[in-house]
This record gives C-alpha cells, structure tokens and sequence, in this order.
C-alpha cells in the first residue's frame, strides 16, 4: 500500500490549468490599456518599496536577535567556566 503512486486528480488539473488560463487572459487584456499598464506599474512599484522595508526591518531585528542570543551565549560560556572552578 505503501508503494502506491499518488498521482493528481485530473478534474482538479483541468480546473486549475482553466483558471490559470483565464486568469492569464483577463491579464493580458487589462494589460493591453495603457492607463491600466501605468496603474499596474505604480501598485508593483508601492508593494515592492513596502516589501524592502519590510525586508530590512526583519533584517535589523533579526541581527538584534543573533547578537543578543551571542551575548548570552557568551554569558553562559562565562558562567559554566566560573561554576567549574
């Protein structure tokens, strides 16, 4: 039982594969209007600016976290080598 393949549905491909092709054509159709394409390229432009600040603020916290986690470590590493004594 173990060494059945499991394939995919293929009513659920065929839905799927229709619903990517026509999302792909209302795509292409609202990309078509130049208005449209101005609009698309100002909101890629706003989410992209938002996720690099987004990107660095994890970015910062998580050097806070790193640094802060080898201060500890350095911390127990001091305090293991004093209870030895």
């Amino acid at each position: 039982m173990a060494d059945e393949k499991k394939g995919l549905n293929p009513l659920a491909t065929g839905v799927a594969g229709a619903v990517i092709g026509a999302a792909a054509a209302a795509a292409a159709i609202a990309l078509s209007d130049e208005k449209n394409r101005k609009k698309v390229e100002k909101t890629l432009e706003s989410l992209q600016n938002e996720g690099n600040k987004v990107l660095k603020e994890i970015t910062k916290r998580a050097m806070e976290i790193k640094d802060a986690v080898g201060k500890n470590s350095g911390e127990a590493k001091q305090l293991k080598e004093k209870s030895k004594k």
